[in-house]
């Protein structure tokens, strides 16, 4: 290991701690917006988790209830088969209000008043309550999930986790992140997660928390995808398009200085990183407050009057958008197509400005983020002639990859040997 150089033997990871290492939960929280129309779950919007390889993907929403529901009369094995879609929790901590929460998809359908992340420059969520609480709900869940496929579910359980999040690069500051941090590794998080005739008391320690900037982490994952992701970059090769003027593969970014601009599109936000391989440029952190939760909240009022009802909610309005059969989704597809033009234009005069500051100086855009789906129309032919003009190339990921490749970066970046370092150095520091 390097560190500021200089070779750190005392860094250098024993088989001892290989053998500790392994058997830690491996956790990445990723606490930004995310839609994706062929499944939308709106809060701000998705809480996107990665826990030893396993995704989650739950609505970015809490509904705190004075007392616990009653599943006596369910099916223990299925409720907690599908934990993460059941998760009642009573949580006990220093830095939300104690009591029972519903989290995530069982607070939308439980009919009770659900709280979210608002859209908009309000929006802090280093200091969220509702990401705070719905990452303990879930690594909560997985660990009695996991006790319970392995036949171990005892009343009470103790889980150590390792953990990488991400800011929004215009919310990031180094105190900000170090605050973000130290609300997990203060304290042991203590959460009862309620199943069919059980209560289940689990202990939650964070070892070590490092935050990131939203837009930096996704460096970390393309050298790991598969090469299917870029199946369709290279469907459009033509070494006359200078968009598309080359083959994509994993190769391409790897051991190389490739100078990035991204554009990760969220719910309220859209971050336009410069990285030079892997280590970002920190003159180039612009983050503006554009994304499809804003064409979203411009889009209620036109379609509540189009169908002649005086209320109508977003994750309702975000169900329509997914759903190709409902007698409204055309309606609705129309007038949010209509919003997302403007938030659209916003994105592309801010990329070109970061072009323009950078002097050209860009060898590819990269597009991403649950935003980027819905205004794939309206936004990737006007990159491409950037691209074309600029000598630049563009790789606007496709749905099933725009969504999670940030998640998959932290994770990444989590099990590297660089999050080993910054470990061990913290506990020097410690």
């Amino acid at each position: 290991h390097l560190v500021n150089g200089e070779i750190a033997n005392d860094l250098a990871i024993s088989d001892e701690d290989k053998l500790f290492i392994e058997k830690q939960q491996r956790v990445v929280l990723r606490n930004c917006g995310l839609i994706n129309p062929e499944k939308i779950e709106e809060g701000n919007s998705e809480h996107d988790i990665i826990i030893n390889g396993y995704q989650i993907c739950q609505p970015n929403v809490i509904s705190r209830s004075r007392k616990t529901p009653n599943l006596e009369e369910l099916d223990q094995k299925t409720f907690v088969e599908n934990i993460e879609n059941n998760l009642v929790i009573n949580l006990i901590s220093k830095e939300v209000a104690t009591g029972t929460y519903y989290i995530g998809n069982y607070a939308l359908k439980s009919g009770q008043a659900v709280k979210s992340i608002e859209v908009g420059v309000d929006n802090n969520k280093a200091e969220s309550d509702i990401v705070f609480i719905n990452t303990l709900a879930q690594i909560g869940g997985y660990a009695v999930k996991q006790a319970y496929k392995e036949n171990k579910l005892e009343d009470s359980i103790k889980v150590k986790v390792d953990m990488t999040g991400a800011l929004p690069i215009n919310q990031y500051t180094s105190t900000r992140a170090e605050n973000f941090a130290k609300k997990f590794t203060d304290e042991i998080h203590i959460l009862n997660v309620e199943i069919p005739r059980k209560s289940v008391k689990v202990e939650i320690e964070f070892e070590f928390v490092k935050i990131l900037q939203e837009g930096i982490s996704t460096t970390f994952a393309l050298e790991t995808l598969d090469d299917k992701v870029f199946d369709e970059y290279n469907s459009k090769y033509d070494e006359k398009v200078e968009a598309y003027n080359i083959k994509l593969n994993k190769d391409y970014f790897k051991g190389s200085e490739r100078r990035i601009l991204h554009i990760a599109i969220g719910e309220g936000t859209t971050e336009y990183p410069l990285t030079t391989g892997k280590k970002f440029d920190p003159n180039f952190i612009h983050g503006s407050n554009n994304g499809v939760g804003h064409g979203i909240d411009d889009s209620l009022d036109e379609f509540k009057e189009e169908i002649g009802v005086s209320t109508y909610s977003r994750q309702k309005f975000s169900e329509i958008i997914r759903d190709t059969s409902h007698k409204y989704h055309l309606s609705a597809k129309d007038i949010l197509d209509f919003h997302l033009e403007k938030q659209s234009a916003e994105i592309l005069k801010n990329a070109k400005r970061e072009i323009e500051r950078a002097n050209n100086e860009v060898d590819m855009i990269l597009v991403y983020g649950g935003g980027s789906i819905l205004m794939r129309n309206t936004l990737e032919d006007k990159l491409e002639n950037i691209c074309n003009r600029a000598k630049m190339n563009l790789l606007y990921l496709d749905e099933a990859y725009a969504v999670t490749i940030e998640c998959e970066g932290l994770y990444a970046f989590t099990n590297s040997k660089i999050f080993e370092v910054l470990k061990k150095k913290s506990t020097v520091k410690a």
